[in-house]
């Protein structure tokens, strides 16, 4: 494997083996039995060795002089100095002093910094982490799999019975890199884990009643066990660390220092167990009566699912900035540029601790029906028509113990309150203590059955109505032409990760546990902006307290509501046109246009939203007191909201020429025009938490309380609820999965070369041993850049689009990059190779094309308050309306290359000698650009470099 484009010293490395084993035939016994012509077996083997190296995601390690307390460097990147401040220092008013020269002093470092040290990475150049990628570095992936099959066919007169048995197991493990950067394996940190074992048993039983009615029986289980985590799982790093730990759980904890991405982060994956059980039975007959062909049948599948998430059971804690900040007294807020999650780490000095009950396994349940009927009718020779219906059924999702509660939103806003299954009551769902219940009763949490509400007995609608037509038209002009048309309506229920994502950590079965002084005190919020701390602070000396009844935070509680008395199935309805032309011999042009339009998909949703404190100050002319949550209708509740609103519409135009393989050559051609909006921007296999409608941080539709409802240069402003659609269409942009242009191609030549080829047809065998036999095969494709956007947290004050043309090229951070759009950072800090930069991003930055908003460029605007004062009013709750998703980033193209030569041994033994290039011209393709400064780093690549790889098959 040749170097990837990158920055370093060293290439990854990669070695994968590959290797099997296949055989079969009829079983034969001897005497003992003789199924020559009736029963027959075969077996294979597969397995994967692989051993690779991957860059650190989190590009960024603190430096030695950080670790000592010099925070000198904390500037952004147009020059910004962060200033540190003393918390010991806070005077009654709440402000502070700075550390002089912004470093805190070696005997104010708490033992825990220099712990972190000894864990953590150091950095491989001498760039500025805060804004620099200063860590290089390759942590190895390690890959093992196999795979055993055994299947036996049996004849049983007008039947055949097919059974199989497949069983995979898979280890992988990752060194470091995932969300931290450990120093080595053993540190804990930033590692991966996966093991997985899955079994598949697929029977299936084909009998012929005529010539005329055929019948396919089909029966399956697949069973998968699954464990995932970290390499830490097993080691008790909270008492490593000197940090709580009330449950006794080993494994990594979570830990941010906030405002210091990406340096601040020491993180690891959960450990998840999954065991994950299948069962299907499906039918499928076939009639042919006259010009009519019939199909008909149906589907039972039922689905447990087992899963246990150890969810930070031994602790997440976060190092707040506030400790390390400056108090406006004024405003009421942080001063802008000031604090550092770090520098609070280094003092020793938590905000946030916290530690959950893990309830152990879930037992998910559902049923899947489905039954079809669908008429080939052949009307004239020169037309086909099909005519289908299937109707398609899923139950909700249940837990086996009705361990389910969710928010009603028609209550959300008024009660602070869950609703159960069917009349469950709280009290008697098993697996939730009695003390974490009683936390949650004094802290105000109500429970009604959804019975006693009228509510959704499965606490999700039921959808009978998922009845799909499909329509097919096939019309033959001579013999080189057809049309063809359809249409189908196709559905889908809700994915098991979305309701997991929300039963793990719906109150009161979130057992979170956790202590914050700037909410446990006095419930605003910013009580550590404010006041010194106290010996009982520091992490040394924290708790976090679970025996009996404790007083849970007076925060806004966390929670996910539902739309659940209005659910449905999501449903999308897809048609097309298509005309295909043989334009030469095996040669055939075809055309088509595809629509799409998708409904009742998922859809996040903001739901009791905090007045934006800029429209609190416009209507009451003055700033908000004391907790923040006050500013919500309801002061218990903070909530996300999923309903089945989002809509999609795609429309592609797409030509190939595709030529059959014959004479020795084969091979297919395709160019996709696509456009493509949603208001559900996920990629097929997001989990259904944040990354549903995620681009740009801004994730969900708006209420009326995140828009501008008074004057301001920035967005419209309203004085009232512009409406549902009006919010929806705010979050209906390009999505981001699809881009506009592809173009794929694929083909395979036998060279002509060797006995019966153009060229050597009379060479000796031993001679065409060497020059025959030989084939190429290619796969390609050439697409365009996929549709970006900007930073949620900076505004646009003009177009920041460049053509291609007037893309600039430079040197900054200590990088090679190019400016792909006109973005905000400090000209003066580049040194530019091509065009003129001042122009694209001009150092006054209010000139820019985008930057923060306000006259500090820290997003507070000024208001005039009723008694004549200006308060810098900050605007991050407001929705940005900045385009989404309006410009295309890099480009990319890639070749994959095969060579083949087959060795003829004997009339029944053949030989196969393989070798593959994946992406053969080692072409990197550009990573997006960063989506405030408009930087492609030209040090990266966002594809594999070329890798090489070998095979020999042996048949007989």
């Amino acid at each position: 494997m040749p170097r990837s484009r990158q920055d370093g010293d060293e290439a990854a490395k990669l070695d994968r083996d590959e290797f099997g084993a296949s055989a079969g035939g009829p079983l034969y016994l001897g005497k003992l039995y003789d199924g020559r012509d009736k029963t027959f077996w075969f077996f294979s083997y597969e397995g994967l060795r692989q051993l690779q190296e991957r860059e650190a995601m989190t590009a960024a390690v603190p430096t030695d002089a950080m670790w000592a307390g010099d925070l000198s460097n904390l500037m952004d990147s147009s020059g910004n100095l962060t200033t540190i401040y003393d918390p010991l220092t806070t005077a009654p008013d709440g402000t502070r002093q700075p550390f002089p020269g912004n470093i805190i002093p070696t005997d104010r470092i708490n033992p825990f910094g220099p712990k972190m040290q000894a864990l953590t990475a150091k950095p491989t150049n001498s760039l500025n982490p805060v804004f620099e990628e200063n860590f290089i570095f390759f942590y190895p992936q390690n890959t093992n799999t196999n795979l055993y099959t055994i299947k036996v066919d049996q004849v049983i007169g007008d039947s055949n019975l097919s059974v199989r048995w497949s069983r995979s197991t898979r280890h992988y493990d990752q060194e470091g890199g995932v969300f931290g950067n450990p120093v080595n394996v053993d540190a804990g940190l930033g590692t991966s884990r996966q093991d997985a074992t899955v079994d598949n048993v697929a029977i299936n039983f084909n009998h012929t009643f005529s010539p005329t009615l055929l019948n396919e029986l089909l029966g399956g289980m697949n069973r998968s066990f699954k464990s995932s985590g970290t390499l830490a799982d097993f080691k008790d790093w909270p008492a490593e660390l000197g940090l709580p730990n009330p449950f006794g759980v080993e494994g990594w904890p979570t830990l941010y220092a906030y405002d210091s991405w990406p340096y601040g982060y020491w993180d690891s994956d959960n450990l998840k167990d999954e065991n994950l059980t299948g069962i299907v039975i499906e039918d499928n007959a076939t009639w042919v009566t006259g010009n009519h062909v019939l199909q008909f049948g149906g589907k039972y599948r039922r689905e447990m699912n087992d899963v246990q998430e150890r969810q930070q059971a031994q602790g997440s804690h976060d190092f707040g900035s506030q400790w390390t900040s400056q108090y406006d007294p004024t405003n009421d807020n942080r001063v802008s540029r000031t604090g550092n999650g770090f520098a609070s780490m280094l003092l020793g000095l938590p905000t946030w601790m916290s530690a959950r009950y893990n309830r152990g396994f879930f037992y998910f349940r559902q049923n899947e029906t489905a039954i079809y009927v669908n008429d080939k009718w052949r009307v004239s020779p020169n037309l086909t028509i099909n005519l289908g219906l299937r109707w398609d059924a899923w139950s909700p999702y249940q837990e086996r113990d009705s361990r389910l509660a969710v928010v009603d939103t028609s209550t959300a806003l008024t009660d602070f309150q869950v609703t159960t299954p069917h009349n469950n009551t709280m009290a008697s769902l098993p697996g939730i203590p009695p003390s974490l219940l009683g936390s949650w009763a004094a802290r105000g949490l109500g429970w009604t059955t959804a019975d006693a509400s009228g509510y959704p007995g499965a606490l999700f609608a039921s959808d009978w109505n998922n009845f799909g037509p499909r329509i097919g038209i096939a019309y033959q002009i001579g013999d080189k032409t057809v049309i063809r048309g359809g249409y189908g309506e196709y559905f889908w229920t809700m994915p098991l990760s979305q309701i997991l994502q929300v039963s793990r950590t719906q109150p009161p079965m979130d057992g979170r546990y956790e202590t914050d002084p700037n909410w446990d005190i006095d419930g605003t919020g910013n009580w550590a902006l404010r006041n010194a701390p106290t010996d009982d602070m520091y992490v040394e000396n924290r708790t976090i307290p679970i025996d009996g009844i404790v007083a849970l935070s007076s925060s806004a509680r966390p929670g996910v509501a539902w739309d659940g008395r209005k659910w449905s199935d999501a449903r999308s309805q897809s048609w097309h046109a298509t005309v295909e032309h043989e334009f030469m011999r095996d040669t055939v042009f075809r055309g088509s246009y595809l629509g799409n339009h998708g409904s009742n998909l998922e859809q996040r949703f903001m739901l009791n939203s905090r007045e934006a404190e800029y429209n609190y100050v416009g209507r009451t002319g003055t700033g908000p007191t004391g907790s923040r949550d006050l500013l919500r209708p309801n002061p218990d509740f903070n909530l996300t909201g999923i309903s089945r609103d989002g809509i999609s519409n795609t429309h592609s135009a797409q030509a190939e020429v595709e030529r059959r393989f014959g004479n020795g050559i084969g091979f297919q051609a395709f160019y996709v025009f696509t456009r493509s909006l949603t208001t559900t921007d996920a990629g097929g296999f997001t989990s259904g938490g944040g990354g549903i409608n995620n681009t740009n941080g801004v994730n969900a539709v708006p209420e009326y309380a995140n828009l501008f409802q008074y004057d301001n240069s920035l967005a419209p402003h309203f004085d009232s609820d512009p409406g549902l659609d009006y919010r929806r269409g705010l979050v209906y942009y390009n999505s981001s999965n699809i881009p506009a242009h592809q173009f794929k191609f694929n083909g395979i030549v036998d060279l002509p070369f060797g006995t019966g080829r153009k060229w050597g047809t009379d060479a000796s065998r031993g001679l065409d041993a060497v020059i025959g036999g030989w084939q190429v095969a290619f796969i390609g494709n050439i697409r365009g850049g996929f549709w970006r956007g900007i930073s949620s947290a900076r505004w646009m004050y003009g177009d920041p689009t460049l053509g291609s043309d007037e893309r600039i090229e430079m040197t900054i951070f200590g990088q090679r990059q190019t400016l792909w759009f006109k973005g905000d950072f400090d000209p003066s800090l580049a040194e530019a190779t091509t065009g003129d930069l001042e122009s694209a991003v001009p150092s006054d930055r209010s000139q820019r094309a985008i930057h923060p908003a306000g006259p500090n460029f820290d997003n507070r605007l000024p208001q005039v308050q009723a008694d004549g004062t200006t308060r810098d009013t900050p605007i991050g709750e407001l929705y940005n309306n900045s385009p989404r998703n309006f410009y295309r980033g890099p480009a990319g193209w890639g070749l994959d290359f095969s060579i083949f030569k087959h060795f003829v041994v004997t009339e029944d033994v053949n030989i196969r000698f393989t070798a593959d290039f994946f992406n053969a011209f080692n072409h990197p393709i550009d990573p997006d650009p960063n989506t405030s400064t408009g930087l492609v780093n030209n040090g990266t690549q966002r594809n594999a470099a070329r890798t090489i790889q070998f095979s020999l098959r042996l048949t007989w």
